[in-house]
């Protein structure tokens, strides 16, 4: 689908670059799914680094980041909730293949594809746009599945060492129900890990209540379930389900440690830890 012309195309345009700064470049505008959200592409100095960014505008024209690429480093990660969501791989039993549920614009196939080759990946993505820009500009040329995520999770059992969760568009965090939760970790193989990103400043409001509603909500499907939340206002915080027998979040630090160098992962992901707090309940770090 072409980007729309017209008066509106330049509205969004307008907002697009206010908000990036007159310095930025704007690739691509299109509608995305879901009534009055659309779906860009820009490039834009932030902390001294030139990155692509794939982002969203909703039917309120808030500006939303959904991933990024450093055009100097393209298999870095950019964002540390992405570095969070790689440790599900540390926290399973093997590191052989991953399920991604959601894909942007493919910043962890990069990383793997950079990091951890032998590591299968099957990402799903059911936004035909999403797709696209992803293969169009941010070097994706692997296979994706077009599809809906409860739909796929639901017919794989006992197939993925991680399953990371990251079901976000326009307009906000997809409904998921505790069936998809126990199909998450269904769907994993014996002392797998699913990892679930709930992103910082959502209020859900008309999909899924607050941030504190929806950790909480999904704890009884995933159990044993612990909260690994970067710091600030604007921190994500990543919800781990690790289902390897006798693992104790005490012992989050080191495995991260020993997975890191075992691999070779850069110093963002290693020291990733230092910027967050770890605990049961949400907000992470305010109680055990």
């Amino acid at each position: 689908m072409p980007a729309d012309g017209g008066a509106e195309s330049d509205k969004l345009r307008r907002l697009i670059r206010r908000y990036y700064g007159d310095g930025s470049r704007i690739l691509a505008v299109r509608k995305a799914m879901g009534a009055g959200a659309f779906l860009f592409v820009v490039e834009a100095t932030l902390r001294g680094r030139m990155l692509r960014l794939l982002g969203t505008v909703g039917r309120t024209r808030e500006v939303m980041e959904h991933s990024a690429m450093d055009l100097g480093a393209p298999e870095r990660l950019v964002f540390s909730y992405e570095r969070l969501m790689l440790a599900s791989l540390a926290l399973a039993a093997e590191a052989k293949s991953v399920l991604m549920l959601g894909l942007g614009g493919g910043a962890m196939c990069r990383h793997l594809a950079a990091y951890l080759p032998q590591v299968a990946v099957m990402a799903v993505e059911r936004d035909p746009a999403v797709i696209a820009y992803a293969r169009e500009h941010f070097h994706i040329d692997r296979r994706i599945v077009r599809g809906d995520a409860v739909e796929f999770v639901a017919d794989a059992k006992g197939a993925y060492d991680s399953v990371m969760v990251d079901l976000y568009d326009a307009g906000g965090t997809a409904p998921l129900d505790e069936q998809f939760w126990e199909n998450c970790i269904a769907a994993l193989r014996p002392g797998g890990c699913v990892a679930v990103n709930w992103a910082g400043g959502w209020t859900g409001e008309g999909l899924a209540g607050s941030k504190r509603q929806r950790v909480e909500r999904v704890k009884p499907p995933l159990p044993g379930s612990f909260l690994v939340a970067e710091r600030g206002p604007r921190g994500n915080t990543v919800q781990f389900a690790p289902t390897a027998p006798g693992f104790r979040v005490s012992g989050l630090a080191k495995r991260l440690a020993e997975f890191a160098a075992e691999h070779k992962l850069p110093r963002e992901d290693r020291d990733v830890l230092q910027r967050c707090d770890v605990g049961a309940r949400y907000p992470a770090g305010k109680g055990k």
